[in-house]
């Protein structure tokens, strides 16, 4: 099943990206900007950099996948908690988005503008509009490693050499956050999709689930609907609660008519206290870590402890991060939470790319270190 799912992805990406003209090392020595990540937070960003008057060929794109980040190559069947108008609405307002030639696109607006739509109905427009943003400014597929600041100019290091930038935006996206306990994983990734979870499990499995947000209520429901195993065990800290960015859409409607009215008889939820801790994980055979994400590492000035400003988009001089690696904050129930999502990203964009364009002189950033990791994170 697994491997079918990996030639089915493979072959979808391969057929959607063949017009994408992506070079293997830098066709230039020296860019004015370099965006790292093709997520969609690196695609606003470039969208908006672009509208801002920027000359196109003088913008380093890098990604080593160009697949819409980890949305795009894990998450693309996951019921999304977005409705469909936010989409829209991303759509008309992100710039050059709506103008593309894409049949992905237009099918966007064939949906109930109050539903819920799984993620592929986004992500499929937004390889479309990709390969539109490649073949304007320059792709180059490629990880980079690290960043050193050097005479007016920033030198990303990368697996095929040196790419050197005047100004550098940082999308690098985040990867599951993960806890040390000694049981067999199942991978956040794979546990999302409901059809490769079910690969994972069987009937005499006791799963421990770690998280309360969206992301743990989905795969609660999905262990108790599509996988007959034998215990679930949810270990959660604080109490999930509804409405953006909290649950929404499929995963809302079952915590509200299922999880609380009628829960699986197989499904117990518990604090995660060390006394419940010592005394369920003991009866787990295998375990979820469903609690927020972590920045994808990378070296500044050597260094991958980033100092971030949430309030300027401000890392380093002309170095800015924008996406889930370095979100926007806000207050929600009494709890600090990050800002994720396309609507979030975009206004986050068009206030702060003008002013990453004008900036001239170094401001301090306020200490802020990108996503805080003592806290579980929603996701688009």
């Amino acid at each position: 099943m697994k491997l079918k799912y990996l030639l089915n992805s493979i072959l979808f990406l391969t057929i959607q990206l063949h017009n994408i003209h992506i070079a293997s090392e830098p066709l230039s020595q020296q860019y004015s900007w370099a965006i790292v990540g093709a997520g969609v937070a690196g695609i606003t960003a470039l969208a908006v950099l672009l509208d801002s008057g920027i000359e196109p060929s003088t913008i380093a794109w890098i990604d080593p996948e160009f697949n819409i980040g980890r949305m795009g190559k894990y998450y693309r069947n996951i019921p999304g908690n977005v409705q469909t108008q936010r989409l829209l609405l991303y759509l008309h307002e992100c710039p050059y988005f709506k103008d593309i030639n894409s049949a992905y696109k237009d099918a966007l607006y064939t949906y109930k503008l109050e539903e819920y739509q799984p993620l592929y109905v986004i992500v499929d427009p937004l390889i479309d509009f990709t390969t539109y943003l490649c073949n304007k400014v320059v792709p180059i597929k490629d990880t980079i490693t690290s960043l050193e600041y050097h005479n007016n100019y920033w030198s990303l290091q990368s697996n095929h050499g040196t790419i050197k930038a005047q100004k550098v935006i940082l999308a690098i996206g985040a990867y599951p956050k993960k806890l040390n306990y000694d049981i067999p994983e199942i991978p956040l990734d794979d546990a999302l999709d409901k059809d490769i979870l079910a690969t994972y499990v069987s009937t005499d499995d006791c799963i421990a689930v770690f998280g309360g947000m969206h992301s743990a209520i989905l795969i609660l429901k999905y262990l108790s609907e599509c996988c007959s195993v034998k215990q679930i065990i949810n270990f959660y800290i604080d109490p999930y609660f509804y409405d953006a960015p909290g649950l929404e859409g499929d995963t809302a409607w079952w915590a509200k008519n299922v999880l609380e009215k009628n829960p699986p008889s197989n499904l117990t939820r518990v604090l995660s206290t060390v006394e419940n801790r010592e005394r369920f994980l003991p009866l787990c055979n295998k375990v979820i870590y469903a609690i927020g994400y972590e920045q994808n590492p990378i070296i500044v000035n050597g260094t991958t402890n980033l100092l971030f400003d949430e309030n300027t988009g401000i890392i380093d001089h002309n170095l800015y991060g924008i996406g889930i690696a370095f979100p926007p904050t806000g207050i929600v129930n009494g709890q600090k939470i990050a800002k994720n999502g396309l609507i979030t990203y975009l206004t986050y964009a068009k206030r702060l790319v003008p002013q990453w364009i004008a900036q001239d002189k170094y401001k301090e950033p306020i200490a802020s270190f990108g996503i805080n990791k003592d806290q579980e994170l929603p996701w688009i």
